[in-house]
């Protein structure tokens, strides 16, 4: 595993390396069910890793309610902080989730100005303040939560792909 990165190199003989060659030669339609079968048992718990991460309620709504996983036939993609609600309700004033996001990971400083913006464009400075906590390098919530959780995808897909192509063979007879 590359360090700090949350990712995985198949060029090491392995056991995805071997499913990775054999996936080559599958029909379109198992690997969909692979992809399916991964993301229905990978959501929980990448929304689990996050949630046991999150100390403040900022944390828990921008980054855990907006915990999610994605399943291609090369990755698995864990996302976090994206598309996001209005934080503060249907109000038009409310903060998207988005625009917070990096703060909310990676903290800031309370002592920190921030330049903003009205709606009809007039420029203001405010202070960062203390909701998002001190800088945190290497993430608090989503990061560490990938770097632990990486080799759990990994496993969970092997086995999934695993399962999936001995029914599929079953099923050929």
């Amino acid at each position: 595993m590359a360090r700090g990165g949350g990712s995985i190199s198949l060029l090491v003989e392995s056991p995805l390396q071997d499913l990775a060659k054999a996936l080559r030669v599958v029909p379109k339609d198992v690997h969909a069910q692979i992809n399916r079968h991964t993301k229905e048992a990978a959501n929980p718990i990448w929304f689990g890793e996050t949630r046991e991460r999150a100390a403040t309620r900022v944390k828990q709504r921008v980054l855990v309610n907006t915990a999610r996983v994605s399943v291609t036939s090369r990755n698995v993609i864990l996302k976090a902080g994206t598309p996001a609600p209005v934080l503060h309700g249907k109000k038009a004033t409310g903060r998207s989730a988005d625009a917070i996001t990096q703060a909310a990971e990676f903290g800031g400083g309370a002592g920190k100005v921030i330049v903003s913006r009205t709606a009809d464009g007039t420029a203001y400075r405010r202070r960062f303040g203390t909701p998002f906590g001190p800088p945190y390098r290497g993430g608090s919530v989503v990061y560490p939560a990938a770097r632990d959780s990486v080799p759990r995808f990994a496993s969970l897909w092997l086995q999934t792909a695993r399962r999936t192509l001995h029914e599929a063979i079953e099923e050929v007879g």
